[in-house]
């Protein structure tokens, strides 16, 4: 296998299963998109819908237009657009509504900065798609709606009531502890950033791209041990000693094209180097027989193979493999490619990703469809390949 074969394999997958199973769940009675299939493959027409979700499927069809250029893809984007702003959009006090039930009646309003940024992510990748004007004025106010209501003097705050007041930033809290800030949150607002300045070249958005790659630097990298630090207090004090081996290697890549758009050459220089660093360290500790370790936390390995890690450590080690053309990462890819078909892969006829995998790559009963399980990590895995070689 070389990286030739890998890319006609890759565009081959993606356009006959993995395109048609998304495009299957389009929701032609309700609007948006069926949110839920279970392990047993049966779709829940009748399942909440969130912002996450459906601002993800937004983004994956505009950005299916923008690179492979088929006018279906429009099709299916408009459709999660009109769900998106009908539905999702809080009229009264901007930003968008955490989740909705299968009709589009709210069913939770809190704002959170996580699903503002995926919001901002898909509509300016839409924008680029359709030159909508009323995408790109959406996109703005959003934008402006967010450095408002969610900045402070270091960094942003996440969760929020439907009027914008802090709430307890329960949503991306994990391992029994409540954070105030994440490094998760802050790696998609960077990435919506970024899709953003790309998309209107608006001189603010990309001061802010750099102020957020400098809060990578200084608060959320861990020189001592070449990961990042995972949950923050308000001050961006680490709270709690874990490693996300996916968002380690999912922050190498997004960061180094987040540095293609600023002009501070000792901070591309620095970062750049950085994220070598934290991909060679990923590679040494939690690549085990060709896929990655899932995290650590309190010196605990979880040895699951969880669907959105391998996704983004392909992508991080093909990135890494472009900037030394070290073997290892390249090997590294190829194992991956192997183990996403080997055992990722649902091979069944209307089957997409297993969920999650135990150590010995048995899948979890776990939905392949749910508000978090989206088209957004593997699907841009098959597009990054597929621009990239």
């Amino acid at each position: 296998m070389d990286l030739k074969h890998l890319k006609d394999e890759i565009l081959e997958q993606l356009s006959n299963k993995i395109i048609p199973f998304w495009e299957n769940l389009k929701d032609e009675n309700n609007g948006g998109y069926i949110s839920y299939v279970g392990f047993d493959l049966k779709p829940d027409p009748y399942a909440p819908k969130g912002l996450v979700l459906t601002s993800r499927i937004l983004w994956f069809f505009s950005r299916l237009y923008n690179q492979l250029r088929k006018d279906e893809f429009i099709e299916f984007a408009d459709h999660a657009y009109e769900f998106l702003t009908d539905k999702l959009l809080d009229k009264e006090n901007n930003g968008f509504f955490w989740m909705v039930d299968y009709k589009g009646d709210p069913l939770d309003k809190r704002k959170h900065l996580y699903g503002q940024a995926f919001a901002l992510y898909g509509l300016s990748e839409y924008y680029k798609a359709t030159k909508k004007k009323e995408s790109l004025e959406l996109s703005l106010e959003l934008y402006k709606t967010i450095e408002e209501k969610c900045k402070d003097n270091i960094g942003y705050k996440e969760e929020f009531d439907e009027k914008w007041n802090p709430k307890e930033n329960i949503i991306v809290s994990e391992y029994g502890i409540i954070c105030e800030k994440s490094m998760n949150t802050l790696l998609h607002l960077l990435e919506a950033y970024t899709n953003l300045f790309t998309a209107t070249y608006d001189l603010k958005v990309k001061r802010e791209i750099e102020n957020l790659i400098k809060l990578f630097r200084e608060k959320i990298y861990n020189p001592k041990t070449d990961h990042l630090y995972v949950f923050f207090d308000n001050n961006m004090k680490p709270i709690i000693d874990a490693i996300s081996y996916g968002h380690d290697i999912e922050a190498t890549w997004l960061i180094d094209e987040s540095l293609r758009y600023i002009e501070n050459n000792t901070l591309i220089k620095e970062m750049s180097e950085i994220n070598l660093k934290i991909a060679e360290r990923v590679l040494e500790e939690a690549f085990e027989n060709g896929s990655l370790l899932n995290e650590k936390v309190r010196g605990e390995v979880n040895k699951d193979r969880v669907w959105w890690v391998q996704a983004e450590a392909l992508v991080g080690f093909l990135n890494a493999y472009q900037k030394t053309k070290s073997d290892k990462f390249l090997n590294a890819v190829l194992s991956l490619w192997e183990f996403i078909n080997n055992f990722l892969l649902d091979k069944r006829p209307n089957g997409e990703w297993f969920n999650r995998l135990d150590e010995n790559y048995i899948p979890f009963p776990m939905p392949e469809v749910d508000l978090w399980k989206c088209p957004y990590h593997n699907g841009r895995m098959y597009l990054e390949v597929i621009r990239r070689i």
